[in-house]
């Protein structure tokens, strides 16, 4: 197939990891950069060898050779710009949160469906070869957990990170990559939540950096998640996660790279994946574009899609709502 053409709109650090990938695809074409701050995109574009950059998302509307493009901005403008890209034809690669509140999810869904357009999420931790070892290792695990701890940001960076206006909050922020990583190992959906947690590490932030919370699935299988920004554990990975049943867990570490795998009274733990060499913060999103490369194609494709971002958002705030009045909270159906 011709290559499709895609601008990556956000030059900062997860948009310059989309372009790299778009630049190196067979079957992608980077044609733009864009961003706000014009130089920084017009930086990316001669890294990268786009066509053109600009700080104008108009400019992208305008340009009929691009079928496609990345939205690695500030999750406060996911809403507005994905609308766009719909509204313009254009699939998207949606960095997570999907947006800020759940309803700005449902117009997103209903307005690339009334487009006919594929939104695909940035759930890269999907498509790490540990991740697809453990599903196939442990299918339909009873227990899962995930522990994932990691250090504060130092002062001044990442700070939109820390505006809930600008990032749907920083708890939020990040724990949906957690929940869509749980939803995927169970291959089942949330229904109830029950949380604790608090302002534990960053004073500043003003609201729960961290929780402790326990997640029940439709199937009967149960889940933990640790995640807070208090500080890494140097033994137990930033992201780690686990998937038991009786007699085998699978348990995914080194920030997604390995996947060791136990047996009762088969020690030691038999490591059935070894990835170091990737950067952790580039694992799986290739293969996320590429799935969203395959569906444009009308290709059979497992993608995460708009209900995937929907859904973890969803549980997400459930969480938050769990951990403010104390009780259990039953996620409402979408």
């Amino acid at each position: 197939m011709t290559p499709l053409g895609f601008a990556v709109i956000g030059s900062g650090f997860q948009g310059r990891i989309h372009a790299e990938n778009v630049a190196a695809s067979t079957r992608a074409d980077l044609i733009a950069c864009i961003d706000v701050d014009g130089a920084r995109a017009e930086a990316l574009a001669a890294d990268t060898g786009a066509a053109w950059a600009s700080a104008s998302v108009d400019d992208v509307w305008a340009d009929p050779a691009i079928d496609a493009v990345v939205i690695a901005t500030t999750t406060h403008t996911h809403h507005d710009l994905a609308l766009q890209a719909a509204a313009h034809g254009r699939h998207m690669l949606l960095e997570k949160p999907m947006a800020v509140s759940v309803d700005e999810c449902r117009e997103i869904e209903a307005g690339a469906e009334a487009a006919g357009v594929i939104v695909v999420l940035g759930y890269k931790f999907r498509f790490t070869a540990a991740a697809r070892a453990a599903k196939e290792a442990v299918p339909d695990p009873r227990i899962l957990v995930a522990h994932t701890l990691y250090d504060p940001a130092p002062p001044g960076a990442g700070g939109w990170v820390n505006d809930r206006t600008l990032s749907g909050g920083r708890l939020v922020s990040s724990l949906v990559h957690a929940v869509d990583m749980l939803r995927f190992l169970s291959g089942a959906e949330v229904v109830r939540v029950f949380a604790e947690g608090g302002l534990v590490a960053e004073p500043s932030l003003g609201e729960p950096d961290t929780t402790v919370a326990t997640l029940l699935f439709d199937n009967g299988a149960i889940a933990a998640i640790i995640h807070g920004t208090a500080a890494a554990s140097g033994l137990v990975s930033t992201w780690s996660f686990q998937a038991a049943r009786s007699g085998i867990n699978a348990t995914i570490h080194d920030h997604g790279r390995r996947l060791s795998l136990h047996r009762p009274g088969a020690e030691p733990a038999h490591t059935l994946v070894v990835d170091p060499s990737t950067d952790p913060f580039r694992a799986g999103t290739m293969p996320l574009l590429e799935g969203l490369v395959a569906a444009i194609a009308g290709e059979a494709a497992e993608v995460p899609g708009s209900r995937d971002g929907m859904l973890s958002l969803l549980v997400s705030r459930c969480v938050e709502e769990a951990m403010t009045t104390g009780q259990p909270v039953m996620v409402p159906s979408v």
